[in-house]
């Protein structure tokens, strides 16, 4: 069974994408959690958009639960084919990097055009059996684009609330301050 990820660049982001960031691990924990259980219920092959962001955050992980188990897939699903960047950023890096690893590479537009990232966007929707939301909860952008592309195909969608990671009690900020202090 197939799962795709959609979800926000940085700047769609509650909380700074940073390894320091207490939202940003509990986030990555939950993310983390959700794969996992699709691996449980029968999930192997993963496909993600490799945007910025959520995409990178989700592909990174399941490469970490395949080099655990091995028979686990992941397809990049590329809105254009991408050459390397004149300037090279920690984003481009980690891309690379993880596309090296990939199972797949599938580019869906031969260059970059206007409505290439929704072609993308719907094949990996139309190709998957689940689809993985990782919302800020704002009805507008890409994200939300797939999301209603999803329900209009009547894909199951399984969401991580970024908002709702900022609704952390207290006492988890203070549980994460004593367990890191050390």
């Amino acid at each position: 069974m197939i799962c795709c990820v959609t979800g926000h660049r940085s700047k769609g982001f509650p909380f700074p994408r940073i390894d320091t960031d207490f939202l940003y691990i509990e986030y990555m924990n939950v993310l983390s959690l959700e794969i996992e259980r699709l691996i449980r219920e029968g999930y192997r092959d993963f496909i993600s958009g490799m945007a910025e962001g959520a995409d990178i955050d989700f592909a990174d992980e399941v490469l970490n639960f395949q080099r655990e188990e091995g028979n686990i897939t992941l397809e990049a699903a590329l809105p254009y084919p991408i050459s390397s960047p004149q300037r090279t950023t920690a984003y481009s890096e980690q891309r690379d990097l993880i596309l090296m690893e990939c199972t797949r590479k599938t580019i869906v537009s031969p260059y970059y055009r206007k409505g290439c990232m929704q072609k993308r966007n719907r094949y990996m929707v139309d190709k998957s059996d689940i689809v993985l939301a990782i919302w800020n909860g704002e009805f507008r952008g890409g994200t939300w684009d797939t999301i209603k592309y999803a329900r209009s195909k009547g894909k199951p969608i399984r969401y991580i609330m970024l908002n709702d990671m900022k609704q952390l009690l207290a006492s988890d900020l203070e549980r994460y301050i004593l367990l890191y202090k050390k």
